[in-house]
């Protein structure tokens, strides 16, 4: 199962017996594995809205990069300090909504009922299926990237750290068929290199490479300075916090409060993710409830 299909199945798993009281659920174990997800994947699916916060977004995550480029401490990995001048600079980008937009799989998920069960193979058929478009200004933004250079005149490096998981697939003598299916999915949008392969970081490549993100962030930053980090979940920037409740991830949310808009961009996704996990079960308690997040972030 990946990372994707973990995160919402410990969402959707104990969902209340109204979530799917309209229309009854054809899985004996509960909801359908999408379900409650309609009313945000029209959004991201048929908005203007949408198309204009992501190319807001990445418009901005450009200019920051001339910015971070001209300054050779500027780092968006915080586990990387001290001189790092001598070190070529890198963008760290996630996949899934970030770059690629998978929304055409949720569709498919909401209209065929898809159950827990049978979600694993559907989502590494889609994958394998090689065709999700771009997520509105990530090819520009991708492409734009790579022709920047640092100071010393070095290129911008772009790597994919995605939690999209590598593992064996029938009929396939591949040892990682999802890397594969990706990269050639990102070269059909254009956005293909040489060394593709080795900018695309998957979740179990090696080992220690988990869904924890930080590990493969901390490879990359042996041998370049990170200069941003683009995602659409927290987890893509934090450790730990998939594991942490909604107050707790706020508050690591603004322990780096001036790297947000600057050093790391986010990504709009309602559909799914860790904040879905830390919401509870019981969703009609969480509506009810008052706001568990901060209005602002303390300042010293």
């Amino acid at each position: 199962m990946s990372a994707f299909a973990a995160v919402l199945a410990a969402a959707c798993a104990n969902l209340p017996d109204h979530a799917a009281a309209a229309k009854p659920s054809p899985c004996p174990s509960g909801p359908t594995f999408a379900s409650g997800a309609d009313r945000a994947t029209l959004w991201m699916r048929n908005t203007s809205e949408y198309r204009a916060m992501t190319e807001t977004i990445y418009r901005a995550a450009l200019a920051s990069l001339s910015e971070g480029l001209a300054d050779p401490s500027w780092t968006a990995e915080p586990s990387q300090a001290g001189d790092l001048s001598a070190l070529p600079p890198a963008v760290v980008m996630d996949i899934d909504e970030s770059v690629l937009d998978n929304s055409e799989s949720e569709v498919r998920l909401l209209l065929q009922g898809t159950c827990f069960d049978a979600f694993p193979a559907s989502w590494d058929a889609w994958v394998a299926e090689r065709k999700a478009p771009a997520v509105p200004g990530a090819v520009e933004f991708i492409q734009s990237a790579r022709t920047l250079k640092d100071p010393a005149g070095r290129a911008v490096r772009i790597f994919f750290v995605t939690n999209r998981e590598c593992a064996r697939r029938p009929a396939s003598d591949a040892a990682c068929p999802q890397q594969e299916d990706t990269a050639a999915n990102l070269r059909s949008l254009g956005l293909g290199t040489d060394a593709l392969l080795d900018e695309l970081l998957v979740r179990g490549e090696r080992p220690g490479w988990d869904g924890e993100k930080l590990s493969r962030r901390q490879e990359i930053a042996r041998g370049y300075r990170i200069v941003l980090n683009i995602g659409d979940d927290l987890a893509d920037f934090l450790p730990d916090v998939r594991r942490q409740t909604v107050a707790e991830r706020d508050l690591a949310r603004c322990v780096r409060d001036a790297f947000w808009g600057r050093r790391w961009f986010m990504l709009p996704n309602p559909v799914y993710g860790s904040w879905l996990v830390a919401t509870g079960p019981d969703l009609t308690k969480s509506l009810a409830a008052e706001p568990d997040v901060l209005q602002t972030c303390p300042r010293p």
